[in-house]
């Protein structure tokens, strides 16, 4: 197991006490500067346009009001730290669609999300019996999402199932944001002390000082990593949508009997496995 600041306390070598004290006074001097004013340009911005802002925003960058483009993540940071308005919510939605041809709905949708500013991140067409069936997977800016809905259900001939979840990752990502400023500022005193040590410390004293350094920025990048996930998941929801041909549908008449309900769905695989 790697070494952390706080097992540095019970290491034997007074260099390793004056690593940590140096990292808890520059942890007390952060948490003194925690109320420093933010960026100019996200100040002038309502809450309202910020939050819509950061739900537009493409998944690799967003942009300020005076044109600066930065990570999204970055953005809703930024976006956040200014208003308790501002939630960060990734939208996921479901859709099971009754089409007249399933070929031609999925090239339909893919336009569709290409309109939209969004993509599409998986599509299958498969052979079930003497039909095709079809799944298609869309990415699309969260501000569009309703919209894209509503007109999915327009193209089908009928929605068999359909559901919405919200799920909301403000408070984690509030958290991340807190945890990676404080490990920065503890990256900011290594840094200083390997600098200093490099000048007048031995070997030993320069390569612990290294190893610490290396684990917080493991850690600074680990968060990182998560903010920019849940950044990406809020900016563009993820709907997915299973293509049902209306030949499933179609009434099957034997002998003047039309049956429907359980009777259709085992006369039906009766079908399919005969003519399989």
């Amino acid at each position: 197991m790697k070494p952390n600041i706080f097992q540095l306390a019970r290491n034997s070598s007074p260099f390793a006490h004056i690593i940590l004290l140096a990292l808890l006074a520059a942890l007390l001097a952060a948490c003194g500067s925690a109320s420093a004013p933010a960026m100019e340009s996200v100040a002038r911005e309502s809450a309202d346009a910020v939050e819509q802002k950061a739900a537009m925003a493409p998944a690799a960058t967003a942009t300020f009001a005076d044109g600066e483009s930065v990570p999204v993540e970055d953005y809703l940071a930024s976006a956040v730290s200014q208003s308790n308005d501002v939630r960060v919510i990734i939208y996921t939605g479901n859709i099971s669609m009754v089409v007249k041809d399933t070929e031609e709905s999925v090239q339909a949708i893919s336009q569709l999300a290409a309109e939209q500013g969004g993509y599409v991140s998986g599509s299958n067409v498969y052979q079930s019996g003497e039909v095709l069936r079809g799944t298609v997977s869309l990415r699309v800016p969260a501000e569009r999402y309703a919209a894209v809905m509503e007109q999915l259900r327009a193209m089908a001939l009928r929605v068999e199932r359909e559901s919405s979840n919200t799920e909301d990752v403000t408070e984690e990502f509030t958290d991340l944001q807190a945890r990676k400023k404080n490990l920065e500022v503890t990256e900011n005193a290594l840094q200083s002390l390997l600098n200093e040590r490099q000048r007048v410390g031995s070997t030993s004293d320069i390569l612990e000082v290294q190893r610490e350094l290396t684990q917080v920025r493991g850690d600074i990048e680990r968060i990182e990593g998560r903010m920019r996930y849940l950044a990406n998941q809020a900016a563009l929801s993820t709907i997915n949508i299973e293509l049902i041909p209306d030949v499933l549908y179609q009434p099957i008449t034997v002998a003047g009997w039309q049956p429907s309900g359980v009777a259709k769905e085992a006369l039906q695989s009766l079908i399919d496995t005969l003519q399989g």
